[in-house]
């Protein structure tokens, strides 16, 4: 998650039920109970963020890189416009000509492989 050339994707569910996604480079684990990632052009996904987080539901989260490969689910917790989370996301994203607007976090729940290895479809944590 924390590896910047590894490809990072995220699901979300849109109100009519069907999937989106969209590649996100901002995405970082800060610690093993959160995933953040900058609200930078994000309109379907924030608008799909903000409904999913008032129904419970999950988001998805691919990493790839190369061969290997995990899916992250998790809960949608919180919306950040300032603080120290914020501020760390926008000095980072500054090095590539970009700001966020704010910083969504998840809390992880479970962990699968999707690796192209016989142990892909095996949950991890």
């Amino acid at each position: 998650m924390n590896t910047p050339s590894a490809s990072k994707v995220l699901a979300t569910v849109r109100p009519d039920g069907s999937a989106h996604t969209i590649s996100v480079g901002s995405i970082v684990a800060p610690s093993p109970e959160m995933i953040a990632f900058g609200a930078i052009l994000m309109k379907e996904t924030g608008n799909n963020l903000k409904s999913m987080k008032e129904k419970g539901q999950s988001v998805s989260v691919l990493v790839t890189q190369e061969t290997k490969s995990y899916q992250v689910r998790g809960k949608v917790k919180d919306y950040i416009t300032s603080g120290p989370l914020f501020d760390q996301m926008n000095e980072n994203l500054k090095a590539i000509g970009l700001k966020a607007v704010g910083v969504w976090t998840v809390e992880p729940t479970d962990v699968w492989n999707q690796s192209a290895n016989y142990d892909a479809g095996k949950k991890m944590a």
